[in-house]
C-alpha cells in the first residue's frame, strides 16, 4: 500500500513539473525579438561613434536599439532626462532617443516602428 501512495504522488509530481514547464515554455515563446538588422534597416540608421543616427542626422540620436517587449519596459522605466524611448504602438520594439531629437525624426520613427510591428506580430 505504501508503494502505491508513494507511486501516485510521484506521478502528481510530474504533472505539477509537467504542466509548470509548458507554462513557463509558452510564457518565453510569445515574446517577440526584433533583430538590430531589421530596427536598424527600418530606421535607416547610420553607425557613429555615438550609437546611431536616423538618416546621418546628429538631430537624430539613438542610444539604443530595443528588441522587444521587455526592453522597451526597462528603458521606460529607466529612461533619465539625457533620453526617453519611441516605440511601435503595441510596445514591442523601439529606441532610446538621445535629446535633442528633432519632431520630425520621431513622427518618421513612430511610423517606422509601427510597420515593423506589424509585419513581425
Amino acid at each position: 500500500m505504501a508503494s502505491r501512495a508513494r507511486s501516485l504522488a510521484l506521478s502528481a509530481l510530474a504533472l505539477v513539473v509537467a504542466g509548470a514547464l509548458v507554462a513557463f515554455a509558452e510564457g518565453c515563446g510569445s515574446q517577440t525579438s526584433i533583430p538590430d538588422s531589421k530596427l536598424i534597416g527600418a530606421l535607416d540608421l547610420k553607425h557613429t561613434a555615438r550609437g546611431y543616427e536616423m538618416g546621418g542626422d546628429p538631430f537624430c540620436s539613438i542610444d539604443q536599439l530595443l528588441n522587444d517587449a521587455d526592453e522597451v519596459s526597462q528603458a521606460n522605466d529607466s529612461a533619465g532626462a539625457a533620453a526617453f524611448v519611441i516605440a511601435g504602438p503595441d510596445g514591442e520594439v523601439g529606441v532610446l532617443a538621445k535629446r535633442p531629437f528633432a519632431p520630425d525624426c520621431t513622427q518618421r520613427a513612430e511610423r517606422a516602428l509601427k510597420r515593423l510591428e506589424r509585419k513581425s506580430g
